[in-house]
């Protein structure tokens, strides 16, 4: 099975008055058809970066992301357009990413003109049809976004996105802006919607735990780089990594009582301008020796079908 979309050493340097600023580097990834990938990490880790190259709003330094094996540099006009359609972002804050004074029904229409052949009468039935499929109504097309609340706005985002029938949602921290039980609503319509349409999700997020629910496979970034990735059962519950330890750590368990797995990350991510040699991640971790210090970890597989760029952990050290 072909990748819908890949990337391949995938790199964003940027040039500063404080020098370079790596904002990714080495970045590999595949979105397979109905196959959710999550990429996890703290602000800062490059989570933006990625999802600008991926949505052609930035251009790599390094690497290249691929669109069904064809580099994105190398589409056509009407590659781009059919690229387009098929790649569609729901972004962290619908109260910013819709337009207040446009009404739903031309929110969500604006895109299939731009980027389809529809007729009008057509492209109206599929706004309805979108509405509906997230749990909204056809009479709702008619209203401004302010008359819905927070969680009512995020579903509009996610029927805009379904509306050009894409192949690959790239969902930008799509419910933290939610509480709680409005948070749990959207993520059971997501995961509807990519059963019933055979997509491929990409979901970037820094909460592990939704992540698991959402994902089949997990990839961990630190400062830019990857540090692990593998199954997304195995990544929540028995991570190798210790800055995947300690995410998982500074997420509510599930059971209060249970004992903590790691700490939270301490002190600050370091400054990209300045990454620390070897191992990015020492300066935080309580594990951290001597080689983490000077010699950058290389990735390697493990049995599970995954891979952690760790010293300690390829060496045997714990």
């Amino acid at each position: 099975m072909n990748a819908i979309l890949s990337t391949h050493a995938l790199g964003r340097t940027f040039r500063t008055r404080g020098g370079p600023l790596h904002a990714l580097s080495d970045v590999s990834i595949d979105c397979m058809p109905r196959h959710s990938l999550g990429v996890v990490g703290e602000s800062g880790c490059g989570k933006t970066t990625l999802n600008r190259l991926i949505l052609m709003l930035d251009t790599p330094t390094e690497g290249e992301v691929r669109f069904k094996g064809k580099p994105l540099r190398m589409l056509s006009v009407a590659e781009r357009r059919a690229y387009r359609r098929a790649v569609q972002p729901v972004f962290q804050n619908p109260y910013s990413s819709l337009n207040p004074r446009l009404r739903v029904r031309r929110i969500i229409r604006e895109p299939l003109a731009a980027n389809t052949d529809l007729s009008g009468p057509q492209i109206d039935a599929r706004v309805d049809e979108v509405l509906e499929a997230v749990g909204l109504t056809a009479r709702d097309a008619n209203r401004l976004p302010a008359e819905f609340s927070g969680g009512q706005r995020q579903r509009i985002a996610i029927a805009r996105a379904l509306a050009s029938k894409p192949e690959l949602m790239l969902l930008d921290e799509p419910v933290s802006s939610q509480d709680i039980s409005i948070r749990a609503q959207i993520l059971n319509v997501l995961t509807e919607l990519r059963d019933e349409y055979g997509l491929a999700t990409l979901f970037v997020s820094h909460d592990l735990a939704t992540v698991r629910f959402m994902c089949d496979e997990v990839v961990v970034i630190y400062l830019g780089r990857i540090v692990e990735h593998g199954p997304a059962n195995l990544i929540c519950t028995a991570p190798r990594h210790p800055y995947t330890q300690a995410l998982l750590a500074a997420t509510l368990p599930a059971d209060p009582d249970a004992p903590a797995m790691a700490v939270p990350p301490e002190g600050e991510i370091p400054s990209p301008l300045a990454p620390p040699p070897g191992c990015a991640y020492h300066t935080r971790c309580p594990f951290a020796r001597e080689i983490c210090r000077s010699v950058r970890p290389r990735a390697e597989a493990d049995e599970a079908g995954g891979a952690v760029a760790c010293h300690m952990v390829n060496q045997g050290g714990w």
